[in-house]
């Protein structure tokens, strides 16, 4: 079965939901607060009820030099084309600084089926980051024919992120692309389905920005369930065997409580979609891994991919090099959560019942 991560994303409106001051007490502050309904669906869950828990530590590292914190908070940064059009883009050199600030800085790329699982395999000391790209522009992603079939237009986003890569092999690898039911995605070089495949077979994941990405918040239920379906029977299409499983919502809105899960979970002519998570765009937080209690499932947050505003990527950089100890810090063991002792209370049950869990 081939999976995919579908994601419904983006621009304006902003939802901050549950920022404790204790984590975030410099965040940028909204006059709208959100509270995430309670929906029928829940993740997929062991069969065990005891927590997974251990005191033998795995080989190899020394929890007192690297201080692992494996519930501390792991950031997914939204971004859309390379232009010089802000807050929402890029030029090639302010994301070529990006990356390479990330990495200074001890990030590395993880893709979003270990952030949806949280088995994450950053090396030890290093802390996970999650890059998603809206929107389906040919800024962000492009093919150009060669002799041989297609390269990647090394002037798009993923160009020069496929560039970093290569000569920061120890970055890690990959990133999370959205696009709607239109034939157009990514430029015009091949086919759609041409330009999925390559970033298929070169580690990226695919998601939904919605068919038209409308505002969920204005629309009834029915326009809901279209928006989100005809994305999802447009992949069926391509690929009958394809699973998505991330929604984001366009300008950060949800739809109407009354029937907020219908955009979750549900039937568009034939086609069926259960999705695992919804995000949402930024400034919001805190960043909190899918082990934690108070992850938000269904309105995760992301941070916006700009510089100078209060609560984007750069905001964050700073805050976490002024309080260090909120930010993942891998131990290097996917099955494993090294924790600090007095952080034993946010573990979900999800990361008792399926990992071993490790204090010190």
């Amino acid at each position: 079965m081939i999976v995919g991560i579908l994601s419904l994303s983006s621009c304006k409106v902003q939802k901050i939901v549950d920022e404790p001051k204790e984590e975030l007490s410099q965040v940028a502050k909204s006059t709208t607060t959100t509270v995430e309904p309670e929906l029928t669906t829940e993740p997929a869950k062991e069969t065990s009820t005891e927590p997974a828990t251990t005191t033998i530590a795995p080989t190899g590292i020394d929890p007192e030099v690297i201080k692992p914190n494996e519930l501390g908070h792991i950031m997914v940064v939204m971004y859309h084309g390379i232009m010089d059009n802000p807050p929402y883009h890029r030029t090639k050199e302010e994301f070529t600084k990006d990356l390479q600030t990330m990495y200074d800085l001890g990030y590395r790329l993880i893709t979003l089926d270990e952030y949806l699982t949280g088995r994450i395999k950053t090396e030890p000391g290093m802390t996970p980051i999650h890059l998603t790209f809206d929107d389906g522009l040919d800024t962000t992603f492009a093919l150009k024919k060669t002799a041989d079939g297609f390269t990647v237009d090394e002037n798009t986003a993923i160009g020069i992120l496929e560039d970093f890569c290569k000569e920061h092999p120890d970055f890690g690898h990959g990133a999370s692309l959205y696009f709607h039911d239109t034939e157009n995605n990514f430029g015009d070089v091949g086919t759609d389905k041409d330009r999925f495949d390559w970033l298929l077979e070169h580690g990226y994941e695919l998601g939904n920005h919605t068919a038209t990405h409308d505002n969920l918040s204005t629309l009834t239920e029915p326009e809901v369930i279209k928006e989100v379906g005809r994305v999802e029977k447009y992949v069926e299409s391509l690929y009958p065997d394809m699973k998505l499983r991330v929604l984001t919502y366009p300008f950060g809105a949800t739809p109407d409580d009354a029937f907020y899960q219908s955009a979750l979970k549900g039937e568009y002519e034939g086609t069926t979609y259960d999705y695992e998570i919804g995000l949402r765009e930024g400034p919001s937080g805190p960043f909190r891994p899918i082990t934690h209690k108070d992850f938000q499932r269904y309105n995760a947050p992301r941070v916006r991919g700009s510089e100078g505003e209060n609560g984007d990527l750069y905001w964050y950089f700073d805050y976490y090099e002024e309080n260090p100890s909120f930010k993942f810090v891998s131990d290097g063991y996917p099955d494993a959560m090294y924790i600090p002792e007095d952080w034993e209370e946010g573990l979900s049950d999800y990361a008792k019942e399926n990992f071993s869990i490790i204090k010190y």
